[in-house]
């Protein structure tokens, strides 16, 4: 029999205040940071408050102990493992077959993240997987407690019960790359996300637009907020970008290098009554060089601070200069958007698309007579496939994947334009509109956002179709052939 979970239980109970803290293994199976995180769970696990352990994987992009070994023994000291999720290693048969250990081993939740790219290891960088994405990944989730995971169609009546989290970062520099975060948000949740955990930060005025956003959007997941505490060391690594996605300001970063541990602790205290008084049902610790002395006074002064929480709200803010914001300054009305600044060629692709793949259209009835013709044969087959590979390749670098996805992208190949190749929205690694691989680069969806059309709004783009994982047999034949004969996305919905 499932034990029962702290952790859902302080989640779903609108009186309790979830803590969970963050637990980052390292190198080798052994050893006396191991044996470190070991002795904080068993401390936590004495204290009472942490509802649940969460255990990293791979955090860095670096090559660590299997989240798996330290949540089985956070399991057995008796708190609950809440396993990171990370989807730059596995493809999709590896996911399914942890997800099948996870049921195994009686864990509950996971949380679901695209994870920073693979850094240097043996001999090299890793090859970066990507098979899923964050969203796809909790569709399968719940497709599979639905008994219907299978390609096939296949049911499957065993019980299944793990529960998925996701994560949104409420602190990006630009219009562009924050309406993509809280837009993935709401897909996230359509797909069956059961629980909320914010990227790290120290805007109080950006938790703040995340909470209204939420309300406006009527999304009453439980919402934890993300409180970090680093070290001054780690905090001028995140000033200057060195951690994907983390926002800190150079001012703060500065003043922690002069700093006590007791000050950047309480620091931390205040910034979590803040939190609490603002409306987020919980938080998510975590910190470099901690001990679990350390997080227990930070709790007990939060704790006496809850009920003065407006006093430090000042006094915990350290605000981003210049961070765009979704809402009117003193208002809870959004800002207008300004997407489609720079459409490019958009028009004329859509045009072309619209004559050729649309079926009201007699030139895609033609095309798509011709095309499931030279199917029939492997010559005339070559001969189309090569013909699309040149005109899309000048036009759009495509790689052939198979299974196009250019008219839902505004005619930018993912595969070619995106190094982790997401197709439901970007992940959260850009930084003041770079990519995260690439810095000299814009992110493949700041380029997106400036050709979508003019009205474009942030719950349109969140109710968008949440477009499949590649069907990988196709690659390198003929997307057009597999849009005609129903192969791709697409299937039958467009004929």
């Amino acid at each position: 029999m499932t034990r029962p979970s702290p952790f859902e239980d302080s989640l779903t109970d609108p009186n309790s205040f979830t803590i969970t803290y963050e637990l980052v293994p390292g190198q080798g199976a052994g050893g006396k940071k191991i044996d470190r995180l070991l002795e904080f769970a068993r401390n936590a696990k004495e204290d009472g408050r942490i509802s649940a352990l969460s255990v990293t994987d791979n955090a860095g992009g670096h090559p660590a102990l299997a989240p798996v070994a330290i949540g089985t023994e956070i399991y057995n000291i008796g708190l609950e493992p809440l396993i990171h999720f990370s989807l730059k290693d596995k493809n999709r048969n590896q996911v399914e077959s942890l997800f099948f250990l996870y049921q195994r081993e009686q864990f509950r939740h996971l949380l679901v993240l695209g994870g920073d790219f693979p850094k240097l290891t043996y001999y090299g960088q890793a090859k970066p997987v990507y098979d899923l994405d964050t969203i796809q990944t909790i569709e399968l989730v719940e497709n599979i407690k639905a008994g219907r995971y299978r390609y096939t169609g296949q049911d499957d009546s065993q019980p299944f019960s793990l529960q998925c989290g996701c994560v949104v970062s409420p602190f990006k520099m630009t219009e562009s790359e924050q309406v993509w975060q809280y837009a993935k948000l709401l897909k996230k949740v359509r797909a069956g996300a059961q629980f909320i955990i914010t990227q790290l930060g120290f805007d109080l005025d950006k938790y703040v637009e995340l909470i209204r956003f939420l309300r406006q959007e009527q999304i009453t997941i439980p919402t934890l907020a993300n409180v970090f505490i680093p070290s001054p060391t780690v905090a001028g690594i995140m000033a200057k970008g060195g951690v994907p996605g983390v926002l800190l300001s150079p001012e703060l970063a500065a003043r922690m290098s002069k700093e006590s541990k007791e000050q950047r602790l309480l620091r931390a205290a205040g910034i979590i009554a803040v939190l609490r008084g603002l409306g987020y049902c919980g938080i998510h610790l975590g910190g470099n060089g901690l001990r679990f002395e350390d997080v227990a006074f930070v709790l007990d002064k939060a704790g006496e601070l809850q009920d003065n929480w407006q006093e430090v709200q000042e006094e915990a803010h350290s605000p981003i200069k210049n961070i765009w914001s979704l809402y009117k300054r003193d208002s809870e009305e959004q800002q207008k958007l300004r997407p489609g600044k720079r459409p490019g060629s958009r028009f004329l692709h859509q045009l072309t698309h619209d004559l050729f793949f649309v079926y009201k259209s007699p030139f895609a009835r033609a095309l798509g007579r011709f095309s499931i013709f030279c199917d029939r044969y492997k010559l005339t087959r070559t001969l189309f496939t090569v013909g699309e590979r040149v005109i899309k390749e000048l036009l759009f670098d495509c790689r052939m994947c198979g299974d196009c996805t250019l008219s839902d992208s505004t005619y930018l190949c993912p595969q070619s334009g995106c190094p982790k190749k997401l197709v439901n929205g970007p992940c959260g690694g850009s930084r003041n509109k770079t990519c995260e691989v690439f810095p000299d680069r814009l992110c493949f969806y700041v380029r997106f956002y400036r050709r979508l059309d003019r009205k474009t709004s942030i719950h349109g783009l969140g109710t968008q179709p949440i477009l499949s994982p590649k069907n990988w047999a196709l690659e390198h034949s003929s997307s057009w052939i597999n849009y005609f004969q129903g192969r791709d996305h697409t299937g039958e919905t467009e004929k």
